[in-house]
């Protein structure tokens, strides 16, 4: 009885001089901060060269073909789709670490850590599919339907694949061979997709037209598949 008597009053006292009580967010706090100075290193630790050469390529891409002249419809629509697979597949390197097998203790989950690398290559690839989408956009006719709400949805589940594959293969071995083997699944999944029946057309070739609005709801619903598979495979390894 004295010793609960004396812990009340403890967390009392400790409300009063405004000190958090025991079992506070401070340790998710902590976390966080350890988590944010994370970036940095991480950031440096990335194989950025795949993203670097499929971003080069993807400028050059929608820069060069028909150089001088309008872009057409079709062939713009194809250009941002390969931009958008490539830059799936070029982001999937960045999942791998080298040395996750011989680093010690870390100060934050396996998961906080991939999940940072999502995010750093993540972020960088849709910089650069705007831009290509930015230029790809003034090189079409004047008042061409070319949405870009569609097309996004479209490199989301592009990248989200990529990462997600990438994200299981790391789990199982290391270095670029975890990536090419992404990359191998994610091209896998593409040409799928690609080679349905005409019926269940899932890259409509005319935007607007067709099938288009049914194959981009489709999209939609299922972009949220590649995001949990992603967390799935960047859980902690037990």
């Amino acid at each position: 009885m004295s010793l609960t008597i004396g812990a009340r009053g403890r967390e009392r006292r400790a409300a009063g001089s405004g000190a958090p009580p025991a079992g506070s967010g401070e340790p998710r706090a902590r976390r966080t901060r350890a988590a944010l100075l994370l970036v940095g290193p991480l950031a440096r630790a990335i194989d950025w060269a795949p993203l670097a050469a499929v971003a080069v390529f993807t400028a050059a891409l929608v820069s060069l073909v028909e150089a001088g002249n309008e872009l057409p419809a079709g062939t713009a629509l194809d250009l941002m789709r390969i931009g958008g697979v490539l830059l799936g597949g070029a982001a999937a390197f960045a999942l791998v670490d080298p040395v996750a097998a011989n680093a010690g203790p870390a100060p934050v989950p396996r998961w906080v850590r991939q999940g940072l690398r999502c995010l750093l290559a993540g972020a960088v690839a849709a910089v650069v599919w705007l831009g290509a989408f930015a230029v790809v956009v003034s090189r079409l006719p004047p008042g061409r339907l070319f949405p870009l709400s569609d097309l996004l949805v479209e490199a989301v589940v592009c990248l989200g694949a990529g990462l997600a594959a990438s994200a299981t293969a790391v789990r199982f071995t290391s270095g670029r061979q975890a990536a090419v083997a992404a990359v191998a699944v994610q091209l896998m999944l593409v040409l799928a997709t690609v080679l349905l029946p005409a019926g269940l057309q899932l890259w409509p070739p005319t935007c607007g037209y067709g099938h288009w609005y049914e194959a981009h709801r489709f999209w939609l619903v299922m972009s949220p598949l590649p995001l949990l598979w992603l967390v799935a495979a960047n859980r902690d390894v037990r």
